[in-house]
């Protein structure tokens, strides 16, 4: 049966027809060219040499000198290992013993002598059939390996723009934390992939004042870590006249910061919440806006921890005004600005991470700002992992 190339040409199955003597195959080679295959002729000497990639299937004529059959039809199978060529071997004697040494040495059938015409040319037809499947399914693994290489290199494209996106990130967050006393700051970042949606800073604004902030980007990935650098290019903190200069206060910081970002019309509108402090280090006075973010927890050195909710919708949905709150730190007391990987429950499967974070700031408050920081960090994420992004900014207010 002829068979299809992959170009839809017609291609005749080339078989190599080999024996002791050419006298003792010559029934099946007019048989099998009159059914239309092509035909190689060649002694045992030679068998080897002819065969190759443009054979189809290999025929061994045994019936005369069957150890050298035997012998060929070994050597031509370890040599068919890495393809797929059928050995049909022709058998002279029909006991079970030259059946399985036929079979043994590397032949996928064996027919006895004398057999029919039909017999010989429909084992035939099955080995094409066997054939041609393979040859396919050759095909299809060779075109899956190529797209498995594509898609290697694609990952490898993605995981390198990743680190790069990391380093960049990395690179727009602050390497060292203002030295400041009386207000010494702490911070525990940890994004839960290789670029994540949470951005902090705090910076100097003068001899006495500092601005902080904590922001959140909803997601994970480039995406994410875009809109952080968006958001840190977009914190409008002073402004500048001549030699004079202007403290902007928090509400109207976060009011530049969501006009901005709607007037880049982005086509799916990101939720990022973020809530922004300007401190005054000389008396302890500051004063926070928040727009959709976790409330600050206000950490006394003394009492209870608290809350402070203030309201405050997203950025970047809509226009609006957000407000402002002022507060007051004593020596003593901590601020805690925090994002919502915190958001996992407790062990009794009640208490929320807003609770179990009032419950550890209570318990550890009389450590200094890093080690208070760090302590948190760790009774909040020992047992639960962490599921996603999470940043925790602390304040201490000393003595002066």
């Amino acid at each position: 049966m002829p068979a299809n190339s992959p170009t839809g040409s017609i291609v005749v199955p080339r078989i190599l027809l080999t024996a002791g003597k050419q006298a003792a195959v010559q029934d099946v080679h007019e048989l099998l060219e009159q059914a239309g295959h092509s035909v190689a002729w060649q002694p045992f000497e030679t068998a080897e040499k002819e065969s190759g990639a443009t054979v189809s299937l290999v025929v061994i004529d045994g019936s005369q000198r069957d150890r050298e059959a035997f012998l060929l039809c070994r050597r031509l199978r370890a040599r068919f290992a890495d393809c797929f060529i059928p050995i049909v071997f022709l058998a002279g004697a029909a006991d079970a013993k030259a059946r399985f040494q036929a079979l043994d040495s590397g032949a996928d059938a064996c027919l006895v002598r004398p057999f029919t015409s039909n017999e010989l040319l429909a084992q035939m037809q099955a080995f094409f059939r066997l054939k041609n499947l393979h040859n396919r399914l050759t095909e299809k693994s060779a075109e899956v390996q190529s797209v498995n290489k594509r898609l290697q290199h694609s990952y490898e494209q993605i995981d390198l723009e990743l680190e790069m996106a990391r380093r960049i990130q990395q690179s727009m967050l602050p390497q060292i934390l203002p030295d400041t006393p009386p207000a010494y700051f702490a911070v525990h970042y940890r994004p839960s992939g290789r670029v994540g949606g949470d951005f902090y800073d705090v910076f100097r604004l003068d001899e006495n004042h500092l601005g902080f902030y904590v922001a959140d980007v909803m997601g994970h990935g480039i995406p994410a870590s875009l809109l952080t650098i968006f958001l840190k290019k977009a914190v409008k903190a002073k402004e500048i006249s001549g030699r004079e200069y202007r403290l902007l206060p928090p509400d109207e910081v976060l009011q530049h910061i969501n006009r901005e970002m709607i007037a880049q019309a982005l086509a799916d509108h990101p939720f990022i919440t973020m809530v922004y402090v300007l401190f005054n280090r000389s008396d302890g006075t500051l004063s926070f806006a928040r727009a959709g973010h976790p409330y600050p927890l206000y950490v006394p050195c003394s009492g209870e921890p608290e809350l402070w909710k203030l309201h405050g919708t997203l950025l970047g949905v809509f226009d609006t005004k957000f407000v402002a709150q002022s507060q007051q730190l004593h020596p003593g007391d901590k601020l805690l600005l925090y994002t919502d990987g915190l958001d996992v429950l407790g062990e009794d499967g009640k208490s929320s991470g807003t609770d179990l974070l009032m419950a550890n700031a209570l318990r550890h408050r009389d450590l200094p700002i890093q080690e208070f920081v760090e302590q948190l960090s760790r009774n909040l994420f020992a047992q639960t992992g962490q599921p996603d992004d999470f940043t925790l900014l602390g304040l201490e207010f000393r003595e002066a």
